[in-house]
Formats: C-alpha cells, structure tokens, sequence
C-alpha cells in the first residue's frame, strides 16, 4: 500500500484544501445524511401536492432539512409533514382530514421511525411528482432496494408493504397511472370521489399567504365532514379490491419478497454483497411479465431498463467504497442489547481492518487463528470427521502497542460471529458480590447468543494470581467464577473467551492450563517487514513526497510497536504542518521530517521487558514459535563433526545419554541406574557447550539451556520457578537435555557462599527418577568452587575433564573455521605453532585472519592467504589458559577424578 505522492497536479493552496476539508467533514457527518434524507422526503411530497409554489419547494424542503440538522431529525421529518398537510387541506377539505388520520399515526412512531417515514415520503410520492422529478420516478425500485439495504431485512417489510400499497391506493383514488411500474386495472375504480382528487393548482406566490391563512377555517366546514365518511369508504373499497380483485396482493408479495432476500443476503455474503444480492431485483420484471399476461396489462419493456440501471448503480457505488447493507450490523445491534448494562460493543463495528490479510507482519498469528478457530467453525465437515473443535479460549500476550485489539477486530469480520469486547475492570464492582454477578450475568447472557467470543481486554485485572491479593481483595472470588464459568462451556455452542494482557507473568495458572485458555499466542514487536507495512499503512493516507525510504524507517525503529510506529508519523505530520503554516501551502510529508522524528523517539518497549516475554512464551506457550524454528534450524547444522577431537569423551558421552534415552528397555533388563547427570570442566573455550549441543542433534533430544548467570540475577523466587518449569519442560518433551552453563553460580560451595538455589537443583534432579528420560549436562571452569553434594555419583554420575585441543583436533579447527581458505596451507605446521591454544583461541585467529584478507580486498589489492599470513596473526597471539590454571584442574581431578 504505497503512501500518495506529491505531484505537479496536485493543488497545495490551503483554500482548496479548506474546500476539501468541508467536504470530507460532510461526508463523515452522520447529521448531514439525516438531512438529506429528510430533505429529500419533504421535496417528493411537497411537490406531488400542488399548493406551494413549485420554485418555493426546494426552499422549504431544505427548512425541514436545516431543522433535521441543527434540531433533531425527526423534527425536520415531522415538519414535512405538518407543510404536506396544509397542501392536502388546500385541495380539499376531506383531503386534509383523511391526511390528519397519517399524521396522528406517524406522531407514535416519529421519534423512533422518522428515517422510514422520510423514505417512504420519497417513495411514495416520486412516482406522482411533477416534472421534472418525474423522470426520476422511474428509479422508485432502487429506493426501495437501497432503504431495505439500509434499514435490513427484517424492517424492510415496512418499506415493501406501505410503499405498495399507498402508491396503489393513491393511484386508484386519483385515477392516475404511475410510471414507477406499479400496475392497476383503473377502470374498476372509477368514477373517482370529488372531495379526494387533486384538481386545484398550485398557490401564486402572492396569493400564499392568504391561501395559508385560510386554511383553518376550512376545517370548520361541516358539510366535508359529511363527506368524509362517503370518502373513508371509498378508501376501503379501493383497498380491498385492490388486494381481492385486483394484482394489488400479487404485487405486495413480490416486493416483499424482493426486498427481503436482497437484504437478507447483502449480510450473508462476504464479497461484493451488495452487488451480488441486488442481482434479485431482476425478479420483479420478470414476474411483473408474467403478472402482465394474466391480468392483460400493457407491460413497459422499460422495468427490465430501469432494473439493470439500479443494479448498475448499486455496483458503482459498492466500486467506490459506499456502502448501504446494515444487516450484519442490525443483526449484531440487536444481539448486543441483551447484554443491558455491560453495554458491550461488537469488535466488528467501527474502523479498523477488514480481514486478516490487511494486518501486516504476525503471520504466525494469523495462521494460528485461521487453523484453531476458522477451521472447525467453517468446516463442519472436517470438524465432524476429526471432532475437531474451536479452542475453549486464547491468550494473546505481547507488549503493549502490539495490535492485539487490532487483530481480534481484523479477526472480527472473517470469523462470522460476534466478538464482544469488555473492559475487565468495569466488570469489578465497589459493591460485595457485585463482580461475580457480573461475571455470571455476562456469561449467562452470552450463552443466549452463541455461537459468539467474549474478548477480555486487560484479563489481567480479573485473572491475576490469587498469592497476590489480600484476605479481604475480591480478586480471587471473581477469579474463581471466571474459571468455572469457563469449564461450563460443554455444549456444542460454546462461547469462547479471548484474553488480551501486556503483564502474562501475573496471570493465575490456574487460568493458563488447557482447557480454559488453550492457545496462548505472543503478539510480539513487528519484524522488518511488519514495520514497513505500518509506515506504508500510516502514511498512505497523507501527502507524501517521493524520497521515503520505507526501508531505512524500517531499520531506524527496531524494536517499535505498531502504537510507537503511528506515533511517530502523528509527529511527522505535524511538523509538516507546522511548516505548511509559514509557507502559506501544503507541503509533502518528507523523509526529514519522518528522519527527525525517529532521532527523538524511543521505543516504547525496553529489552528487559521483551525479555519477559520471551521467557513466558518459551514456559507456557502451546505451539512452535518461529523464533523455535530457527533455533531448531540452527541445531540441526551442529554435529559431532563440528566437534574436533575429544574423541574419548564424545564416545563416552554419546554411551552415557544415549543408552539411557533410547534403549531403556536394556537399562531394565541389565538393572542398570541411567547416569542423571553430566559434568563438563574445563578451562574456558575448549566446546564445553558445543559437545552438549551436538550430543542433543546426534540424538535427537530436546535441548533446553539455562545460564547460572541469569538465573542468580532474577531474584530467588523468580529463579526457582525458573529452575521448576525448565524440569517441567524437559519431562514433557523426553527425551531431553538440560544444558546449565556457570552452574558454580548456581550450586556453589555452601562453605564459601551460602545459595539458595542449591537445594531447588537437587530436589529437581533427585525427582528426575521417577520420570526419566531426562539428562542434565552442566559445564564449568570453576569445578572447585561446586558444593560436594552436587558431585557426589547419583546426582552427578559422569565427570568429564575437556581439556585444550590436542595436536590433530587443533589441526581440524584450523580447517573448520578457515572452511575454504584452509586449501593449499600448512595446517599441521600451524597446530604444531599453537600448543595450549584452546578452540576459542583458535577460532579468533581464524577470524583474524580472514579480516586481514577483506581489509586487502577493501583497499584494491587481491587477498592472498599464505602460511607466512598466518603464521604472523600466530605470532602475536598468546594462549588464553596458562600453566596455572591447568594445575586447578589437575588438583580437582586428584580429589574427584574422571568418572567416564
């Protein structure tokens, strides 16, 4: 969605714009079409009825449309009215008294109904004005189709029923034939009644006030009230053989019918629905054909003319984005009151996004959504088949800013069903019990509606742990109906919950288990492209020059929300305005501004929040992230390989994990105690880390780290649910490795620095028994400082000294790290010129190395790597172990020795 540029056609003068500003403001302006409508109504029924001069009608037409506008709607409505009654008064006295019986009628319904009785003003009495309105009288039909589209199928029955029948019953009494295509045997209903005709012309403008003043004296004409009756039977008559003797009943059918499934599918079908069911209304001239035959009436060919140009016209206005079809959201509306004083809203009203695939970036969410809950809700077959069913609730946690709101309203108008949205905190009351009524009511009333998805924004704040409250706090009581409400939902149409929180970490478990809350997505910050597609988003909708590179936007703001990313145009935009004003002209949005804006603003989100996050989504999210994927991608390259020398302990390693994975059968028959864990020390850099991650993708287990270092800066109680839900995780996802570097952080000497953590460790490794399975690896440079009960066999079983490289493994890490560079050089003369370099040493001078060779490359000369190049990075490097840290490890060997 490219943002608009600034061309040479484009008009910058700030009049014009305050031109097109007016203009957009009326389009928007929900007090504007009310007027026009009521403008309109006035306009047909004050012209059909001669008494005004016709020049003065538009005049007081827009009188009623400037009252609809500055007062109330239905004032300017009734006000219509009032003026057509005077008209009708001014033809004849009986007229006027029959027309007071429609005025007494519309008063009950004024307030509520005042848009339908301003469209029936239209239709009605289009097909009985004067010229030149007449020529539009032919286009009665798409009224009727765009007032049902309006109004919905279920009141379009008041715009087909009155509309028929009074157009019929005015053109019985008034012997005129229309030219709307309403079809009438006039003969049956002659000779027409005198005191119900319209003979007399229109008032001159001079003699307007008089005929105005006159008026109410004729209601004192006694002699027309004996008329009225001869007249009211009249009426009757007409309208019963109109119905019984006439087409009069065929036709009310067939316009029902019309206009009630043409409404009716405009909210049944997804795209171009307005089109597509307006496509209906080619059912009236045919049937009218057949009506013509049967009843020998002239049919006019012209319907089929006047009923393709409506459906034209409906199609061009859907083609330009207007849209008339309400029913979805009449239907929504009404589902929406029986939820009285929760005042919910539909998550599909409003602005906002019309599918999924408007929403940029989070297509792993996107996907989610889609498979979880539109599969089995739109594929009833497939659900049946595999009795599949919709999730009993979704979690979407991320930082705020994110668009988790957003989305549900994307996910709104796909779904199909309603999505209510609540406010968690406006469903705690200051009253006792009050909240859990609540939440007991909203359910209770949601049922009623399903199927349908109640959206809790800030779930947090009815869902939090239960530790945290008080003796006294209401939390735990509103939390405890949340839950059981939600284990409720058994019947076939469930209401699911949709929990939206920024804060995951406080949540009761209670609420996260499956069954309540099965899905549990992280809407994390947008990706490179994500952010992109917002600031195209964003500025699309202005005045843009030609330079924006969306590309550096992107890279500049790095961990921005799609909240930061808006903000940080807003700001653009009114710096630009602001230049706008000095200049006297519109000016374009420029990278500058955008670039000055981004200088200034920090995102909203911190790393250590992100971090949370992360940490949350890898604990209890219920499905493979990307971010997983790569690590899993990244997991597959690392293999023994990869690994040069220590060949004994790979061996040893490989026996030690492998047999008791996957041959535990074996381990059974031989009564044989699988090893619970593994240490590795060394000096650091000799790939203590990197024989754990082969051994994993050797064997195809799980591979979970944890750093001591982190886990001691978390805090104690943070730290041990840590510990706990990284044991959970690798039980549940056996065979698996859990891999603790700096674990003297974590298990230190009790006599030097007294731990907490110590105690948690050992109790989860002494429960690993009961589930096996499960294999802890733990590495260390600093196996002195361990406290003994973690080294004694049963606990830890296997010690492994990783020691620096010999010989032939430094000569393969020359070759794997200078990878293609390696061919043609001396690779046993450079490990024979490297004793007690360690893998990391040599894998930094590689690199080394390799920068001497892009530095010639950059400079204009041609890299050439020779013995003579490497061996000068040798020279200046100096092994990271010295002799005296070799002689730790060799005093805690004599002590523990190594248990291969």
């Amino acid at each position: 969605m490219p943002a608009r540029t600034i061309n040479r056609t484009v008009d910058t003068s700030l009049q014009s714009q305050k031109v097109k500003a007016y203009i957009n403001i009326l389009q928007k302006d929900e007090n504007f079409w009310n007027a026009l409508l009521v403008f309109l109504g006035a306009l047909f029924i004050l012209s059909a009825i001669p008494f005004y001069p016709l020049f003065l009608v538009p005049f007081l037409s827009l009188g009623c449309a400037a009252t609809a506008y500055f007062k109330k709607p239905y004032a300017g409505t009734f006000l219509s009215i009032l003026l057509a009654f005077f008209a009708m008064l001014f033809q004849s006295t009986v007229l006027g008294l029959v027309f007071s019986l429609i005025v007494a009628l519309t008063l009950f319904e004024m307030f509520e109904k005042w848009a339908i009785i301003s469209a029936l003003q239209i239709i009605i009495f289009a097909p009985f004005a004067p010229y030149p309105l007449s020529y539009l009288s032919g286009f009665v039909m798409l009224g009727m189709v765009l007032f049902s589209l309006h109004f919905g199928s279920k009141k379009s029955i008041l715009i087909s029923i009155p509309s028929v029948l009074l157009i019929l019953l005015l053109s019985s009494i008034w012997l005129l034939p229309t030219s709307s295509f309403f079809y009438l045997d006039l003969d049956k209903y002659a000779p027409a009644v005198s005191s119900l005709e319209i003979s007399k012309p229109a008032a001159t403008f001079g003699n307007l006030l008089p005929d105005l003043a006159s008026l109410p004296s004729k209601l004192l004409d006694f002699k027309a009230y004996g008329q009225f009756n001869d007249a009211l039977g009249k009426i009757f008559s007409n309208f019963f053989t109109i119905l019984f003797s006439d087409s009069g009943f065929i036709q009310l059918l067939i316009w029902t019918t019309t206009l009630f499934v043409i409404s009716f599918l405009s909210g049944r079908i997804k795209n171009r629905s307005q089109t597509i069911s307006s496509l209906f209304l080619f059912f009236v001239p045919f049937t009218y054909y057949f009506l013509s035959q049967s009843f020998g009436y002239a049919f006019e060919w012209s319907i089929f003319l006047y009923a393709f140009l409506s459906v034209l016209i409906i199609a061009s206005f859907e083609h330009f984005n207007i849209s008339f079809s309400r029913e979805n959201e009449i239907s929504k509306k009404s589902k929406m009151k029986i939820f009285g004083k929760f005042g919910l809203q539909d998550l599909s009203f409003g602005k906002g996004p019309k599918s999924l695939d408007e929403v940029g970036n989070y297509n792993d969410v996107k996907e989610e959504l889609r498979s979880s809950v539109l599969m089995p809700l739109q594929n009833k077959e497939i659900a049946y088949a595999y009795g599949l069913k919709p999730p009993s609730g979704i979690l979407l946690f991320g930082p705020p800013g994110t668009g988790k709101t957003m989305i549900m309203r994307a996910f709104s108008q796909e779904i199909g069903y309603p999505i209510y949205y609540i406010k968690s905190s406006d469903i705690l009351s200051q009253w006792h019990g009050e909240s859990e009524k609540n939440i007991s009511e909203l359910f209770e009333t949601a049922r009623k509606t399903s199927p349908c998805l109640l959206f809790f924004d800030e779930i947090d704040s009815i869902g939090k742990k239960r530790t945290d409250y008080g003796a006294d706090d209401v939390g735990p009581r509103v939390l405890s109906v949340l839950l059981q409400e939600m284990d409720g939902f058994k019947s076939e149409k469930a209401v699911m919950v949709v929990g939206a929180t920024n804060v995951p970490h406080k949540l009761d478990p209670a609420l996260l288990r499956p069954g309540r809350l099965d899905k549990i997505i992280y809407m994390h910050l947008p990706d490179f492209e994500g952010r992109k597609f917002i600031f195209q988003v964003h500025l699309s909708k202005v005045l843009c020059s030609e330079d924006i590179d969306y590309n550096y936007l992107a890279k500049k703001s790095e961990r921005f929300s799609g909240a930061d990313i808006e903000n940080v145009v807003s700001e653009a935009i009114r710096l630009t305005a602001e230049d706008a004003i000095k200049i006297g002209k519109v000016v374009p949005i420029t990278q500058k501004h955008l670039a000055r804006v981004l200088s200034s603003v920090k995102p909203s989100t911190s790393i250590s929040e992100i971090e949370k996050f992360e940490q949350f989504q890898m604990d209890f999210e219920r499905r493979v992230s990307e971010k997983e994927k790569l690590v899993e991608k990244e997991q597959i390259v690392i293999k023994w390989d990869d690994v040069a020398g220590l060949g004994e302990i790979k061996q040893a390693f490989l026996e030690t994990i492998e047999t008791p994975l996957l041959h535990e059968n074996l381990i059974k028959e031989y009564n044989i105690k699988p090893s619970r864990g593994i240490l590795l020390f060394g000096p650091p850099g000799t790939g203590k880390t990197l024989i754990a991650k082969a051994a994993s993708n050797e064997l195809k287990a799980s591979f979970i780290s944890i750093s001591g270092a982190e886990l001691t800066k978390s805090g104690y109680s943070s730290a041990v649910n840590i510990l706990r839900e990284t044991f959970n995780r690798a039980r549940e996802n056996k065979p698996s490795i859990i891999f603790i570097d700096e674990i003297e952080t974590v298990a230190p000497s009790r006599d030097i620095s007294p731990s907490d953590l110590i105690g948690q460790l050992l109790q989860e490794m002494d429960g690993i028994k009961s589930t096996g399975g499960v294999v802890v690896v733990a590495a260390t440079n600093k196996p002195e400082y361990l406290d003994p009960a973690i080294l004694r066999p049963g606990r830890f079983d296997k010690l492994f000294y990783v020691s620096p490289p010999d010989l032939k493994a430094r000569e393969k890490i020359f070759q794997l790290n200078l990878g293609a560079f390696a061919k043609g050089l001396d690779l046993s003369l450079f490990s024979k010129k490297t004793e007690e370099f360690t893998g990391a040493d040599i894998a930094s001078l590689c690199q080394e190395v390799k920068m001497r060779l892009l530095r010639s490359k950059l400079s204009g000369k041609e890299p050439v790597i020779t013995n003579d190049l490497v061996l000068s990075v040798i020279s200046t490097r100096r092994p990271s172990v010295n002799k005296e840290y070799l002689e730790r490890y060799e005093r805690f060997l004599e002590v523990y020795g190594e248990r291969k």
